[in-house]
Formats: structure tokens, sequence, C-alpha cells
């Protein structure tokens, strides 16, 4: 499984890449081998009612089926990881 994970906007630093991509791993361990590459893809997006959001898409690229694409939306980076990370889980185990 290779992860791709790249944040738009500001410089994203060692810590909290290490952080977020042993959360992905350790989500992913057990669909590894059905599992080719994750994309995860961090942005600010603008809200009306709360200023600005982290907003975290996750693509998961299996071979032979479609590509799972979640999108989750949270106050800071790891709120928005975790609750995109939960999603794909869910749709991944619905599909496999």
């Amino acid at each position: 499984m290779k992860l791709n994970l790249r944040m738009t906007g500001k410089a994203l630093g060692s810590s909290a890449k290490n952080k977020a991509a042993k959360l992905i791993t350790a989500t992913f361990a057990k669909y590894v081998a059905n599992i080719r590459k994750v994309k995860v893809h961090i942005d600010d997006v603008p809200s009306k009612l709360h200023g600005t959001l982290t907003q975290c898409r996750i693509e998961v690229l299996l071979p032979g089926l479609p590509s799972i694409m979640v999108k989750a939306r949270g106050k800071n980076m790891a709120q928005a990881i975790k609750r995109a990370v939960t999603n794909s889980e869910t749709v991944l185990a619905q599909k496999l």
C-alpha cells in the first residue's frame, strides 16, 4: 500500500505527517492486500458558520474495483483526518 499525503495552503510538519501516516496505515492494515494506493489531500475550506474548516479528502485505489473517494471536514487537521479515515473504512468494508 502506497500512501500519498499532501496539504495546500500550509506547510505540513514531519511530526504531523508521521502521525497522520500511522493513523491511516493502522486503520487500513487489515485491507492492505486489497489496496493499491491511498491519496490524502488536506486543505482549508471557508465556512459561513464556523470561519475556516479543514477538509480531508481520501481516495483509495483498489485493483479491479472502482476507487473510493471520501471527504470530511473538521475544526483541525487531526479531526478531519479521523473522520475521513473512519468513513472510508466503512465504505471499504461494504465494498469488500
